[in-house]
């Protein structure tokens, strides 16, 4: 079981460039993918129905490398981080995110109520705290000239899992000027694996002339399942726990911005000047009955070719330690998300928003999400859209993408111009298809 959550760590780095829509789901018509940030926006919105037939996307970051198409091509074939710029330090971070949203549907039931169900897999990998110049000695062979390091607090954790939501929203006030909206989605949650690592300290030298690597401190190291339990068994008894996501829209309506929706079906409209959407997300947690964690003291040599080939199994055949089993929950990567809408002038509209990371950054068996700041203008009609996200986060540079929806297909990235560029600390490709039914826009003579 050990090998299947090394390939899940590796699918993940294989097309960490697609996920996030961002850009994409702040369009009114992106249907479902509006309310996977924000299950307020099922309620009255331009779609009367819509199927997901799937969508991929994922988000990287980093501080110890730039992440240029260049940089990237070697990263995600044979070469790894070997030939790219690199920034090592005692604190870098890697972040990455990816999903695949399966099969999903949303349905409008009246003018207040609609309804939805979601289904994707997901995976999240963090990595605090690392040791710039040992990660690039495990990771891509260590060089040629004898270094010292010290790592301190390292935590790094890797969680895969799949997710059924039911999605619920309504309008609760609405008026000639203002509308208020909320909606929840409620998920049951299918833990596929999780690994975490921690190390409050571990220093050493490597000596390049008896290629050895000298360690001392400490290491703990626990997964989601015994080595004692065989895949049959672990497929059978799967892991699961409960998640919910709920928020909340509020639209303002002037006069001219409704003045289209006169005489015709409000539905098919955007009637708002200003709108102002909160919502909390990923809130839950998945336990993990069958855990096995391993205490590791270091104090001696290893061989550096070892440490490349397996860090935990070196570990194994040369630290002292402790191994048990015991049960652990890990948390899903709560955030908050503010996003402000401005209509500036017909099918034009100006979009801020505001990714906060609402759990503990070095808190074990969690993962976290990057603090975003996204400005987007965009153009939207019902059957095209266009999108020019402008990004800031806790890892660094500015970020700039393009993203457009033709018909039912949708593709985008919030970095490409970065990535482009020799200056970049996120990237970010999705990709989507999707079948939806908007509401029609003129009334029937019949409904007059």
């Amino acid at each position: 079981m050990r090998n299947f959550l090394i390939l899940l760590t590796v699918f993940a780095s294989e097309i960490a460039l697609s996920q996030n829509y961002v850009g994409y789901d702040t369009d009114n018509y992106s249907g479902i993918h509006a309310i996977l940030n924000n299950p307020g926006a099922l309620a009255d919105s331009r779609t009367k129905s819509e199927v997901s037939v799937l969508s991929v996307g994922s988000i990287l970051a980093t501080d110890y490398a730039n992440l240029t198409l260049e940089n990237l091509n070697k990263i995600l074939g044979d070469d790894g981080f070997e030939g790219s710029e690199k920034f090592p330090s005692n604190k870098n971070e890697i972040v990455f995110n990816a999903e695949i949203l399966g099969p999903s549907f949303i349905f409008s039931l009246n003018e207040k109520s609609s309804v939805g169900l979601i289904s994707r897999l997901r995976i999240e990998s963090n990595f605090n705290n690392v040791n710039g110049e040992l990660f690039e000695g495990i990771y891509e062979g260590f060089p040629a000239n004898n270094f010292n390091f010290q790592q301190e607090n390292l935590d790094f954790t890797t969680h895969a899992w799949a997710e059924i939501g039911i999605s619920y929203g309504r309008v609760l006030f609405s008026n000639t000027h203002n509308l208020f909206k909320g909606g929840t989605t409620i998920k049951y949650l299918i833990g596929g694996g999780a690994v975490q690592g921690i190390s409050n300290s571990l220093a050493g030298n490597y000596d390049n002339t008896n290629n050895q690597v000298a360690l001392t401190g400490d290491f703990t190291y626990a997964i989601s399942y015994s080595d004692e339990q065989d895949s049959v068994d672990y497929f059978n008894e799967l892991s699961s726990g409960i998640g919910a996501d709920f928020g909340f829209v509020y639209e303002y309506r002037s006069n001219s911005s409704i003045a289209d929706s006169n005489a015709n079906n409000p539905r098919g409209f955007n009637q708002y000047k200003l709108k102002i959407g909160l919502s909390i997300i990923d809130i839950g947690s998945i336990a993990y009955d069958n855990g096995q964690i391993t205490d590791y003291i270091i104090n001696g040599n290893v061989s550096a070719q070892e440490l490349e080939e397996d860090f935990i199994e070196t570990l194994d055949n040369n630290a002292s330690q402790n191994k048990y089993n015991e049960s652990f929950k890990v948390s899903l990567p709560t955030s908050m998300h503010l996003n402000i809408d401005y209509n500036l002038r017909n099918k034009f509209y100006l979009n801020l928003n505001v990714n906060q990371n609402l759990v503990e950054k070095n808190a074990y068996f969690n993962n976290n999400r990057i603090n975003l700041i996204t400005f987007t203008p965009r153009y939207e009609t019902r059957i095209f859209g266009a999108y020019l996200p402008v990004s800031t986060g806790n890892l660094g540079k500015t970020a700039l993408g393009a993203g457009i929806r033709l018909g039912p297909l949708f593709v985008g990235s919030s970095t490409i111009f970065s990535n482009i560029s020799k200056q970049a600390n996120l990237a970010n490709v999705y990709v989507g298809l999707k079948i939806s039914k908007f509401h029609k826009r003129k009334i029937k003579t019949s409904q007059l």
